[in-house]
């Protein structure tokens, strides 16, 4: 079967999906998710699933080598952190304003009170990071909650492309893989949820 058709009907892959791509951009890869991830490649060869056994076979080639990990740490730290302005921000109110901690974080923050969510405090990064944003869609997926597609409609459809185009034009494989991944997934998201 088809790997978009698959997630796309059936709501506990589709919240695995949202879990995945939030663990690969709120952190680095630690030993136990690339473990996971070289574990669970697929034998689909739609674009989706070739997406997804990339990224598991570059997981595979990392295992459990520390160089490895602490070569993806590094590439984390490069791609998402600097001093100024990282090569890709991770934030909804960037791509939707032009700068950070703006008007889209604000009615992001009204949503996800309506919607019963609380910010943890021991959370640095503001409720706009995608893995965030990632995190409480498969909350609203497990939960099977119908606000999941005003959700996605209003705090991720308009900009989870851009990170992930740029990504895609990185040196980093592993996060290129990421990337095309996440890309493939919310693609699919933003079909099925327009219905």
């Amino acid at each position: 079967m088809n790997a978009a058709l698959l997630i796309a009907t059936d709501d506990e892959m589709r919240a695995d999906c949202y879990r995945v791509l939030a663990r690969l951009f709120a952190a680095p890869p630690d030993a136990p998710l690339v473990t996971t991830l070289a574990d669970a490649a697929r034998g689909t060869d739609d674009e989706l699933g070739s997406a997804w056994n990339e990224l598991c076979t570059l997981a595979a080639k990392v295992g459990a080598d520390d160089t490895a990990l602490g070569q993806l740490a590094d590439d984390y730290s490069e791609l998402f952190f600097s001093v100024g302005e990282p090569r890709v921000m991770l934030y909804g109110s960037w791509y939707q304003s032009g700068s950070l901690m703006d008007v889209p974080l604000a009615r992001l923050r009204d949503d996800l009170a309506k919607l019963g969510f609380e910010r943890d405090p021991q959370v640095r990064e503001p409720e706009d990071h995608f893995a965030a944003l990632l995190e409480v869609m498969a909350m609203l997926v497990t939960d099977g909650r119908a606000e999941q597609a005003d959700f996605f409609r209003r705090h991720l459809a308009p900009w989870y492309a851009h990170p992930c185009q740029r990504l895609e034009a990185d040196s980093s494989e592993f996060y290129r893989a990421a990337a095309r991944f996440a890309r493939g997934v919310l693609d699919v998201e933003s079909e099925l949820l327009a219905r």
